[in-house]
């Protein structure tokens, strides 16, 4: 365990607020902290491909001089990757020291790891005098601590089922939090598919500068091609001396973590964790890979049903693993195990990390393990393969 692992352990034990309550005291804190505010903030909600928008974003940016925060969650294998200056992690050290200051605020023991986390990442930023922050919202959008400031860019990247049980049921209710992030006057762009019409409201009451991204045509390895037309379109309108097209292809080969990453030639990670974005995983590996033997590696949070997460990969998938994490995180093995058995699959229960390693390192050139569900699984996997984001 790491020296900011041991900090947070005690914190992380803490109740997760989403309460007006609570957002009131993120906004008076943010209040107290006297931040430098850069000159563009662009925050981007939605059930998938926010990460991806601003890691495209943030590449762009800072290979064009922009001094560029970024702030994501959740992390694959170091809470250092949630918080990034120009594409670079900050140090346990400064994350550490800045934590330590937050507990002058008034209301600092009401705030939870996440509200302190993203407090810690607006100071942080604020010390660095930064031109840009890239804000990723934690949950929903209308009660996050991202929503604390006004953005000169909100985005939606899709709305689609997910966290149902805090943002409340079906898309017109997680539409209606997410639209929370929607300033008047200001950039507000909706990507993939149906837009709720929870968010249309909003967009007819506030009259931003509107901006539908729809079926892109970019194409950008790693990258879903919602998130590469969405950061296009951001640059086109907020950076003109910035030539998008060209910038944009630049970045092919990058990789993009725990987002179909090719880890080995036979192995696949994908941190899908929703049916949404477990339908384009197999779609991704339908479009490359139909020829191939494909063997899942299959683990979830303990909150998510497992049939929406196995369902759109079952006609593809031809064996499954599910492995031992250790983290009562995860949902139980012998409850996958039973609705994978009662499809008809074949399971194998009972292997660690190390083990499954030894037989994808082994296997057959026509065969492809494919690991998704989870971000402590994806987490887990980097690390066994001493894998450094």
């Amino acid at each position: 365990m790491t020296k900011l692992e041991k900090f947070f352990a005690p914190i992380l034990e803490k109740k997760n607020n989403f309460r007006e309550s609570s957002f009131s005291k993120l906004k008076k804190a943010v209040s107290e902290l006297k931040l430098n505010k850069p000159s563009q903030i662009i925050s981007v909600t939605g059930t998938n491909g926010k990460g991806s928008t601003l890691e495209i974003l943030s590449q762009v940016l800072s290979n064009n001089n922009y001094k560029v925060g970024l702030f994501t969650s959740p992390h694959l294998i170091k809470f250092n990757e949630r918080i990034k200056i120009n594409n670079r992690a900050v140090s346990d050290k400064e994350i550490i020291e800045t934590f330590k200051k937050l507990e002058n605020l008034s209301d600092y023991k009401s705030f939870n790891f996440f509200q302190l986390l993203a407090l810690a990442c607006f100071v942080i930023f604020s010390n660095r005098t930064l031109d840009i922050w890239l804000l990723e919202v934690g949950l929903g959008g209308r009660l996050d601590p991202v929503n604390c400031f006004d953005a000169d860019v909100s985005v939606i990247t899709k709305i689609a089922l997910d966290h149902e049980e805090i943002l409340g049921k079906g898309r017109e209710n997680i539409g209606k939090e997410k639209a929370g992030i929607i300033r008047s006057d200001q950039v507000f762009i909706y990507g993939e598919g149906l837009i709720p019409n929870s968010v249309k409201k909003v967009v007819d009451k506030l009259n931003p500068n509107f901006y539908k991204v729809d079926n892109s045509s970019l194409e950008l390895e790693n990258f879903h091609n919602n998130s590469v037309g969405i950061a296009k379109k951001i640059l086109d309108v907020k950076f003109k001396e910035i030539n998008s097209l060209n910038e944009i292809k630049k970045l092919k080969g990058n990789l993009n973590y725990g987002r179909c990453h090719k880890l080995r030639k036979n192995f696949i990670v994908d941190a899908s964790h929703n049916n949404d974005s477990v339908k384009n995983l197999q779609k991704f590996i339908s479009n490359n890979h139909s020829n191939s033997q494909i063997i899942a590696i299959f683990t979830c949070n303990d909150l998510k049903k497992i049939e929406d997460l196995c369902m759109p990969m079952m006609d593809i998938v031809d064996e499954w693993y599910v492995p031992d994490l250790d983290s009562n995180r995860v949902k139980s093995s012998s409850l996958i195990n039973k609705y994978l058995l009662s499809k008809g699959k074949i399971v194998n229960l009972g292997y660690d990390l190390s083990q499954l390693k030894e037989k994808i390192d082994k296997q057959e050139k026509n065969s492809l393990y494919v690991a998704f569900g989870s971000f402590i699984l994806m987490g887990k996997i980097y690390e066994s393969y001493d894998f450094q984001i």
